[in-house]
């Protein structure tokens, strides 16, 4: 009987070639791994405030509209008079969800003060509210209305524009961050 035959060399044919396959899914993991937890580091990295030119939003935005999740249009316009935070974000987008549990903790220290926080979306309500629930999220969201305001175009989201009791853009962010930074609350604070 012959100990090298055709089952043999299929057999270690199958077994390199599973050998390099189970190889290249582990390094493709690890990269993933290292990418995504840079990425985690760098969208937990607080904004940086130290350069804030105000520019005036309502005249600019004109007479726009935003919706509740149960479809009911709301000016912007009703936002005047507060500090509003304004986020643009998506359910799909992996730097809106980095960022999500510190807006959640911004919204919990600032949610009795005179703050608006305005989260919108583009997306169909069902799933916003799906996504709410599901990361137990209670901070108020929107879905985009129709003509975003000039104003408020950005190269991506997520997009944060915190608006001062004027309606002046105070500061404005693309990207991720770490909204619950001390130096956020200090920096809404005085805009009240």
């Amino acid at each position: 009987m012959r100990l090298i035959n055709k089952k043999f060399f299929i057999g270690l044919g199958t077994g390199a070639a599973l050998t390099i396959v189970l190889i290249f899914l582990v390094a493709y993991t690890y990269v993933r791994i290292m990418s995504v937890s840079e990425r985690v580091e760098t969208a937990l990295e607080p904004p940086d405030f130290s350069s804030c030119p105000l520019s005036p939003v309502y005249e600019q935005a004109g007479p726009w509209s935003i919706r509740t999740l149960e479809g009911k249009d709301i000016a912007f316009s009703q936002f005047k008079g507060k500090v509003v935070f304004l986020t643009f974000w998506a359910t799909w987008c992996q730097d809106s969800d980095t960022e999500m549990p510190s807006i959640q903790n911004l919204y919990n220290s600032l949610k009795h003060d005179d703050v608006a926080f305005v989260l919108i979306s583009d997306e169909h309500e069902k799933t916003i509210q799906g996504f709410m629930k599901r990361n137990d999220f209670n901070f108020p969201v929107y879905v985009l209305g129709k003509d975003l305001p000039d104003v408020f175009n950005t190269r991506g989201i997520p997009a944060t524009f915190i608006l001062d009791r004027e309606g002046r853009i105070a500061f404005k962010h693309e990207g991720s961050a770490r909204w619950d930074d001390e130096a956020c609350l200090k920096f809404i604070r005085g805009l009240m």
